[in-house]
């Protein structure tokens, strides 16, 4: 009875055709979820470091490895007293500056502006750098791989502080491409085989 259904099915080289893109959607997948290139690894990093702008001293280290991190989460402080005398004698040089010329007090104004940057770069946190994902550009999110960082040591600019897995569908989706397309290619070829008798 069921062999009668497959026999009056016509166009035989359609199921050939679905089993040759399944097949090929299938490839292409494992290329990009298992073996991405460089290109593939750069827009969507499997790791990713997070480092600080500006040396100090580690004051306190928010999160620990397997730690999933999301919204806006401090992941590290430095020590900001530092950053904040700096700060300081910048507001001072520049309040002072009121009677000087335009220049200096442009000058003045620049450096207090610098300080303020450092000051709020002693507090290293998961928005302060963003990734393009398949949702789009988005602050980093994902989950603590290693933490390099410990309280009361010195770190200098652009040190690695922790490592992180970004939550991105990217691998995943296509992961689960391959294998709905390889049993989509199965499914087309039997169907094929037996529309052929």
């Amino acid at each position: 009875m069921a062999q009668n259904r497959f026999t009056k099915i016509k166009g035989t080289k359609d199921f050939l055709v679905v089993t040759v893109v399944c097949v090929f959607l299938c490839l292409w997948s494992i290329r990009d979820a298992w073996f991405p290139t460089k290109k593939i690894l750069e827009k969507h990093p499997q790791t990713y470091s997070v480092t600080t702008k500006v040396a100090g001293v580690v004051q306190s280290v928010h999160v620990e490895p397997g730690q999933k991190i999301g919204g806006s989460m401090v992941l590290v402080d430095l020590a900001p007293s530092g950053y904040q005398r700096a700060v300081e004698e910048a507001e001072a040089a520049y309040t002072a500056a009121k009677e000087a010329d335009a220049a200096d007090k442009s000058a003045r104004l620049s450096v207090l502006h610098k300080a303020k940057e450092a000051l709020l770069a002693c507090r290293i946190r998961n928005t302060d750098f963003t990734l393009e994902t398949t949702h789009g550009e988005d602050s980093l999110d994902g989950q603590v791989l290693e933490v390099f960082a410990t309280p009361a040591t010195q770190v200098e600019a652009g040190e690695v502080l922790l490592t992180v897995e970004p939550h991105d569908t990217f691998y995943i989706f296509n992961k689960t491409l391959a294998v709905l397309a390889f049993f989509g290619a199965f499914v087309a070829l039997f169907f094929h085989r037996i529309a052929s008798k």
